[in-house]
């Protein structure tokens, strides 16, 4: 990263990561109706996104295999009375894991813009294995998830971002992330492409911004493969 002035007075890095071509997605509070790594759960049209207190995990569904499904269900698919949809494809998923290197075990969680609905999940037979009155949020932000950097995941448009926000003091070059699940990467166009076996994954080149006493002034940031 260039440009840092040195009266930094607070550093956005902006990353926008999944496209959904759908309804603006929310972040569901977990009580006890996923693993407990899961903080919070968003769901796109493709897949869902696990926010974890070191990174986030992602599930990607086939896009095809999707189409299929739904076309299936609502009936635009031939089907005979008896028939499985499992006996009629294969649906094909791929998890991948990315974790802060060097990150808070177990940053401040602060979620923001409370729903004025909730979830509830009645899974079983077994009540207190249920989770009700789960609470849903638009934003979620991770405080001092490094020294004096926050970690802030939303929804804009139709696209899921997060951004990192780097108060005084935070430095940059302490960002690192880690790609696990058996990943291709490569930077395109200045965008991080992820590669899996459903599909190719793009994270758009890091948008960054400096607000100070002179306004907004952009700042030059880009992604770097290592090892």
């Amino acid at each position: 990263m260039t440009s840092l002035t040195k009266n930094l007075l607070l550093l956005i890095i902006c990353f926008s990561t999944f496209y959904f071509a759908a309804a603006q997605p929310e972040f569901v509070q977990n009580k006890g109706q996923w693993n407990s790594k899961v903080k919070y759960k968003t769901d796109f049209k493709t897949g869902s996104f696990f926010l974890e207190n070191k990174g986030f995990t992602v599930l990607l569904n086939k896009p095809e295999d999707v189409a299929r499904l739904s076309a299936y269900t609502h009936g635009h698919e031939k089907k005979s009375p008896k028939e499985n949809p499992a006996d009629t494809f294969t649906f094909h998923s791929f998890v991948y894991n990315v974790t802060f290197l060097g990150a808070a075990a177990n940053p401040e969680r602060i979620p923001d813009k409370i729903s004025p609905v909730y979830n509830n999940y009645f899974i079983g037979k077994d009540p207190s294995q249920w989770a009700t009155n789960c609470k849903i949020y638009a934003a979620v932000t991770y405080r001092n998830l490094y020294p004096n950097i926050d970690v802030r995941y939303y929804s804009e448009g139709d696209h899921l971002k997060y951004d990192f926000i780097i108060h005084p003091g935070g430095n940059p070059a302490a960002i690192a992330m880690r790609y696990d699940g058996g990943v291709s990467l490569s930077i395109k166009n200045k965008d991080l492409i992820i590669g899996t076996s459903v599909g190719e994954v793009k994270e758009l080149a890091p948008y960054s911004y400096q607000s100070g006493a002179e306004g907004r002034a952009d700042v030059s940031a880009r992604f770097v493969i290592r090892d």
